[in-house]
This record gives C-alpha cells, sequence and structure tokens, in this order.
C-alpha cells in the first residue's frame, strides 16, 4: 500500500485523522513532528528558538524520508519544500485535509503557544489548494485492506416500505427494526405520520417530506389520493427530476401503465385502489418489467389480507372496499442489495460471512451471488458474458465494481432505468473506474458503497466525498470497515505464520479482526505500537517473551510458573500476561508421540529461553522420566525424544542412531536442517507448525475470553 500522508494546515486535524485512522484499520502511524521531536530530544518551539526555522526544515526533510508507516501526519508546512513534495507524491498518496478559518483559529489558541509560526492558513491557502487530493468532514479515507467479520446486512428498504405503508393502512404501529433508521425509510415514517395526522384533523391537504426516496413519493402518491387527502410533496436532492405520477384524485376503474415503468408506480397503485369503494385493474401496454418487486408488493398484501386477482394479460384486479388487517407478526427481510457490495467484496478477495438473508425472499436483488459467480468465472476465463440487470438495477455498482477489478469481460445489458437513479449511475461508475482513488459519488448511496469496495481491494488510499450518503439506506456501512487488531511480535519475525493461522480462524469464525507481523526490537516499542493502534491483544515471541513480563499488569500463575509469556490481552486500560505455549506444546508432542503421556521416555531439551521454559513445564506435567536441559554444551546420546526451542540447530555436530524422535520447535522452513538430519538416520521427525496451531487456537480463547475471565 502507498503511504498515505495527511496534510493541511496547522491545527487541521491531521493528528486525529491518523489515529482515527490507524485504529479503524489498524495500520501504525506517525506524527512528523513527534518524530523530529524524539529524534532531536527536544519540543519543536525548542528547535525552533535554539535553532531557527531553517534546521527544523532540514530535520524535517530528513525524517520524512526515513519514516516508515502506513499513514504519516505531516507539518502544516512540510511540502512546501518543493524536494519534499516530489518525494512524498511519488512515494504515497497526499491528503489534503480543509479546515475552515475560524476552526484553525479556535484549534492554535487552545494549543497555547505550541505552534511557533501561529496560524498560516491564509497565506498558504493556495498552496494547500493545489495538491490533488482533499478530504473534510464529510469524506472518508479507506485503506486498503481485505474484510472479514460476520456481517448483518440492513433490513431490506424495499420490503420495510411495503410493511410500513401496509401498517399505516392497517392501523398498527410500524414494523420494528435492528440498527439505524435508513434515511428513506425515515422518509416513508415521517410520511405516514403525516398523512395520519391530516386523516385525525379532517384535513384536505397535507405536506409529505419524502426526502430522496423515490418509493416514498411513487407509493404514496396514489394512496393519499384514495385516503382523499391532496398531498404536497416536498422533494429533494435528484427526485424532483425523477418520474412521477401525482394524483389530485384517484378513482376505480382501468389503470394503464407502460409495463417498462417503474415497479414502484404499480406498487402504489396496488396499495391504493383496495381503498376505493368500487373495483378496478391495472393493465400494461408493454411486459411489464422488475415483476419481482411487484411481487413482494403482492406477497405483502397477502399478510395484511388484501386480495389481487391476477389477470391472463399479465395485469391485476383489484377489489374495492377491502381493508388491511396486520398478521399477527411482520417483520422486514434483511437487504439483498445491501449485501451486494459484501459478495463483491468476497469475489475480490474478503472473506465475509453474510447473516440473515432469505434465499426465497421475492426481493429480485437475490440473485447478486449468481451473477457475481457468473462475472468471476467469465474473467477467469477471459471469455465474455452477458449480465442483464432490468430486473435488478440496483446490483449494478456491485456488480460493475467486481467486472471492473477482475478484467472487465462482462457486458451490461437493461441498464435504462440507470440513468434516472439518485444519480445517472452509469456515468458516475466510469467516474469511479477512472479515478478510483478520489470518488465524487454523486450523492447516492450506491455508488459511494461501490467505490469502497473498490478502494478497499486496490494499492492505494482512497478518499470517498460525500460518505454519509450511504445513510440513505445503510446507515451503518462504513462500521463494517472497522475491525479489532491483533499482531504477533518479535525480533526479527521474518516468516511467522501466526497472522495466517489467526486470520483464517476469524475468517471461519466470522470475526471483525485482523493479526498483523510487528517485527520490533524492543519489546518497548511493540507496546507502543499495540497503545497506538489499539491493539487488542498481542502474541509474543523470541526474544521478548520474558522481558514483556515487566510491563505487565497481571500476570497469570502458569505463567509465572513458567517465568515466559507468549500471549498479552488489552483490555479495560491494563495488561495481562498469559502463555500458551505450554499446553499448546503438550498438546502436539502428544500427538507426535502416539501416546497419552511421556511417562517412560528420556527426554533431551535443547535451550534455556522463554520457549524451552514453557516446554520444560509441559514435560514435567506429562510426566516424562528424564529431562535434562542442554544450553551451550553437546548433547548427549540416550534419549527417546529430543526438542529443539532454540532458532537454530545446536547440535550440529550430532549423530543420530535413529532411534530418536526429534520435534524442532521452528516451522521455517518446513523441514529445518536439524529434522533433515534425524530423518536421514532414520529418525521420526516433526516441526513445529503443529505447536503453533495449538497454542494458536488457545490464545484466540484468550484474546476472546469474557472480560470477567482475565487474570
Amino acid at each position: 500500500m502507498k503511504t498515505l500522508y495527511l496534510y493541511g494546515p496547522p491545527a487541521s486535524g491531521k493528528t486525529t485523522m491518523a489515529k482515527r485512522l490507524a485504529k479503524e484499520f489498524g495500520r501504525m502511524y506517525a506524527d512528523l513532528d513527534e518524530e523530529i521531536a524524539s529524534r532531536a530530544g527536544r519540543s519543536i518551539p525548542e528547535i525552533f528558538a535554539s535553532d531557527g526555522e531553517k534546521e527544523f526544515r532540514r530535520l524535517e526533510s530528513i525524517a520524512l524520508r526515513e519514516v516508515r508507516a502506513p499513514i504519516v501526519a505531516l507539518g502544516g508546512g512540510t511540502l512546501l519544500d518543493p524536494d519534499n513534495r516530489a518525494w512524498a507524491e511519488e512515494h504515497g498518496f497526499v491528503v489534503v485535509l480543509d479546515a475552515d478559518d475560524e476552526t484553525v483559529a479556535r484549534r492554535i489558541a487552545a494549543a497555547r503557544g505550541t505552534r511557533p509560526l501561529g496560524d498560516k492558513l491564509a497565506e498558504r491557502r493556495a498552496h494547500y489548494a493545489s495538491f490533488e487530493h482533499h478530504a473534510d468532514e464529510a469524506s472518508r479515507i479507506v485503506l486498503p485492506r481485505p474484510l472479514r467479520g460476520r456481517i448483518k446486512p440492513p433490513p431490506s428498504k424495499s420490503h420495510l416500505h411495503r410493511l410500513m405503508i401496509a401498517s399505516f393502512l392497517a392501523g398498527v404501529e410500524m414494523p420494528e427494526i435492528d440498527g439505524p433508521e435508513s434515511d428513506d425509510v425515515a422518509a416513508t415514517k415521517r410520511c405516514a405520520a403525516a398523512l395520519a395526522l391530516a386523516k385525525e384533523r379532517g384535513a384536505r391537504e397535507a405536506e409529505l417530506d419524502c426526502g430522496e426516496s423515490g418509493s416514498t413519493l411513487r407509493f404514496f402518491a396514489p394512496v393519499a389520493a384514495a385516503l382523499g387527502v391532496k398531498a404536497n410533496f416536498v422533494k429533494r436532492g435528484r427526485l424532483a427530476e425523477r418520474p412521477a405520477i401525482e394524483y389530485d384524485k384517484l378513482a376505480p376503474g382501468v389503470h394503464e401503465l407502460r409495463g417498462d415503468i417503474s415497479s414502484q408506480f404499480v406498487t402504489g397503485l396496488l396499495f391504493a385502489l383496495p381503498l376505493l369503494n368500487g373495483n378496478s385493474e391495472i393493465r400494461f401496454s408493454t411486459p411489464l418489467q422488475s415483476r419481482g418487486y411487484v411481487e413482494m408488493t403482492l406477497k405483502v398484501l397477502a399478510d395484511f389480507s388484501v386480495k389481487v386477482e391476477r389477470l391472463a394479460n399479465g395485469g391485476f384486479r383489484i377489489r374495492g372496499g377491502q381493508h388491511y388487517v396486520a398478521p399477527a407478526k411482520s417483520a422486514p427481510e434483511a437487504d439483498w442489495s445491501g449485501a451486494a457490495f459484501w459478495y463483491a467484496a468476497n469475489a475480490l478477495g474478503s472473506d465475509i460471512l453474510i447473516d440473515g438473508l432469505d434465499e426465497c425472499s421475492a426481493q429480485p436483488d437475490r440473485v447478486v451471488g449468481e451473477l457475481v459467480r457468473r462475472i468471476s468465472d467469465a474473467n477467469s476465463r477471459r471469455e465474455s458474458v452477458e449480465i442483464d440487470v432490468s430486473e435488478c438495477p440496483d446490483n449494478y455498482p456491485a456488480l460493475a465494481v467486481v467486472n471492473h477489478a477482475l478484467g472487465g469481460c462482462a457486458r451490461f445489458t437493461g441498464t435504462q432505468r440507470l440513468r434516472i437513479k439518485e444519480s445517472d449511475r452509469i456515468a458516475a461508475m466510469e467516474s469511479v473506474f477512472a479515478s478510483p482513488c478520489d470518488v465524487d459519488p454523486r450523492g447516492d448511496h450506491r455508488i459511494a458503497m461501490a467505490a469502497a469496495v473498490l478502494a478497499a481491494h486496490g494499492d492505494s488510499p482512497a478518499v470517498i466525498h460525500d460518505a454519509g450518503c450511504v445513510a440513505k439506506s445503510y446507515p451503518g456501512f462504513w462500521d463494517e470497515f472497522r475491525m479489532d487488531l491483533y499482531c504477533v511480535t518479535g525480533w526479527p519475525l521474518v516468516k511467522t505464520r501466526s497472522p495466517e493461522l489467526h486470520n483464517a480462524a476469524y475468517a471461519k469464525d466470522g470475526r471483525k479482526a485482523e493479526m498483523v507481523s510487528y517485527p520490533a526490537e524492543t519489546i518497548e516499542e511493540a507496546l507502543r505500537f499495540a497503545e497506538r493502534c489499539d491493539v487488542k491483544g498481542m502474541a509474543v515471541t523470541i526474544p521478548h517473551k520474558e522481558s514483556v513480563m515487566a510491563h505487565l499488569d497481571a500476570i497469570d500463575d502458569a505463567a509465572r510458573a513458567i517465568g515466559a509469556v507468549n500471549t498479552v490481552v488489552f483490555a479495560n486500560g491494563r495488561k495481562f500476561g498469559y502463555n500458551t505455549d505450554e499446553p499448546g506444546f503438550a498438546e502436539a508432542v502428544l500427538a507426535f508421540v502416539g501416546r497419552g503421556s511421556l511417562a517412560g521416555l528420556r527426554v533431551a531439551l535443547l535451550g534455556a529461553g522463554g520457549a524451552a521454559k514453557a516446554v520444560a513445564c509441559a514435560l514435567k506435567r506429562l510426566e516424562a522420566a528424564k529431562v535434562e536441559v542442554f544450553h551451550r554444551r553437546p548433547l548427549e546420546r540416550g534419549f527417546d525424544l529430543i526438542v529443539n526451542a532454540t532458532p537454530v540447530d545446536p547440535v550440529p555436530e550430532y549423530a543420530f542412531s535413529g532411534r530418536e524422535m526429534v520435534y524442532d520447535l521452528r516451522y521455517v522452513p518446513e523441514e529445518t536442517p536439524l529434522m533433515a538430519r534425524a530423518r536421514a538416520a532414520g529418525c521420526k521427525v516433526e516441526n513445529g507448525f503443529s505447536m503453533l496451531s495449538a497454542q494458536a487456537r488457545l490464545q484466540r480463547s484468550r484474546f476472546f475470553a469474557p472480560r470477567r475471565d482475565l487474570v
């Protein structure tokens, strides 16, 4: 990933943003001013006071080139130097954080003299404006990272709209939903309340604020007329430009519509016509499209005891004078159109478990899984494929992302209505693909979500502007990008497989969690990383298993007896230490020797470090007949089991008899030199991957233990 450089005026929030992104995406951040102060052993004001700005800029240029972190908060003038700017733009992705004059001035005043150059926003405005990428409070910065976790999409907006209107007409409470309410759902609730109030007061007119919801407008237009209320609709955003049919009054009889008109107009009539005194028919002059949405409406009507007769020509006959009767229970389905973005993410390398979807749903968007599979297969074979989205146009942005990222072999048809959605979605997605790192979603929730999924699987940070527009259908969308961070640390940490094991388990369990490697020469450095990035748990390996103990608030009895900690849990502002090496080794070695204990076996233990101490405790608990430690001395003969707990082959001169069993805690390479020599002599051998797997499983049980179970 390219380094994200956060730039902008002093006090524009660069460090705050860096911290937030570090915690949200599990990536290390650096503050360039902090780095300079640390290297110089003096504060920034002290450097300015003693050496002047020129010397500070020299130190700043050096630090810029030497600091290594995925996220770097720059000083307010770091890139005034053309060489610094060229270096940052060549090696990273620079985003300027925009802040207004009043905010900057207020923050600098609150900083009380810690900023030697004060407020430079006015004189540097042109400089900041010259950068390509900007972000403000309405923007969202996405860092590349495959996603994992168990996700339940929000309630289906399409299904919930229908349940809410049917409930309103039945005179019962609206269905309850879990989680935040989308803007469109709020619009339908708002209009139902306004219409109910008008009926209660006997008013002939009512103002119905539809926000940007096409469904709300098209459903309520005939319903309000059927109830004898003239609706004055408030239309926001692009809704005023979208097709609409408004009714001064609604009479029973024949209502003819084009079949390629939005199914929302059909649904509105299906809700309204049963309320009239006479019978009605809906006829189509052309074949009905988006029939799946109409089927969803018919299912809701049937649940509320409203009868609709299907006609041979594809139309409907509706008896007048019917009454809506609420079923004993009605709950909205999970949203297939919202889930489409997670299907897309999985096709691009994420590992998300999607819960709560009804495979038998009438939602037309339920075909997304099959369409994603067809697009993926076609691109893997480099064959063209035609994807018709006429019945599921809301799936298009997610499907387009998959197709673009995998090679572009699919051709989409049935896209006519995409031009008149919240945006011209065809043009909007073309714009996303042209500039995936800086996206204006044009106020369209589905474009913003599609761009975010594409960015998560790219190679550069991306800025999504007007990110709040996702609230139209998926208010919790951005929360799904958050993952708890875990790490493994040691030195050197060249080829650890801990992240591979843990992340596979997190994906299988549906946890929003990620383990990363963080090589650190000292345990103090590793703990600083953990604090900065809000690490939830840390796997500790050579050489820090013993030194970490001095930094912990509590250590369990087993780890204290062993004298080494390999697992640290961070919770409630405290650090808790455990050792899972001992039970992990015990499990692995018993499987290796094929026995329930080590009774009668003589064991040679090579090494005396933290891992060796855990092994020694396990050998004693497993009732080995004899355990002898060889540390910096030649290995003697006469042992049944030899366990190597060092990072090297400590006995290169030893000649195996072929009767020994050899267990090497190392697992890289898969066959270590010690194992190769032993195998050649006829010995039974195994590497430490089995121990790693066992202790990692036990480690996860500590990471995810209830807080009350901590030491």
